[in-house]
């Protein structure tokens, strides 16, 4: 008795992860299909942050860098990317730079900006790998970084 109970359930296992890995076109079109639920749920609880601190910049001044990092987001929805955006000021006929950590995604073929956080003060571009990640941390959730 067991064995066949296993016998049958291992092959709903079977069929099941046939159904997931192995989605024709058209369902992966439907909205109905069980991959396209599972991909769904996969989005809403999963995302990832890349840090660029000179993406800004780079998408000024029409940077190669910075359509490769667009193409990234929009071939991977579940991207984000964090940079660093200074903008001028004047505040009584003085003029101050303002930092800023932003957080974007890809809408479309666009990048729309998801947040937007005031620094204190200038972040020390360069300094690689750690401030990268203090301006960006603040837009991470979840239980594993």
């Amino acid at each position: 008795l067991i064995l066949w109970f296993s016998a049958i359930l291992w092959a709903e296992i079977v069929d099941g992860y046939k159904a997931v890995t192995a989605p024709s076109e058209e369902d992966k079109k439907s909205q109905k299909s069980l991959y396209a639920s599972l991909e769904a749920v996969a989005d809403m609880k999963f995302t990832y942050v890349a840090t660029c601190q000179n993406y800004g910049n780079q998408k000024c001044s029409g940077d190669r860098h910075a359509t490769e990092i667009l193409n990234l987001m929009v071939n991977n929805p579940s991207v984000r990317v964090a940079y660093i955006d200074e903008v001028e000021k004047r505040e009584g006929g003085k003029v101050q730079k303002v930092y800023y950590s932003v957080l974007i995604k890809a809408v479309g073929n666009l990048d729309q900006e998801i947040f937007r956080i005031k620094l204190p003060g200038p972040a020390k571009i360069g300094e690689g790998k750690p401030e990268n990640q203090n301006h960006a941390i603040i837009f991470t959730r979840g239980e594993a970084l």
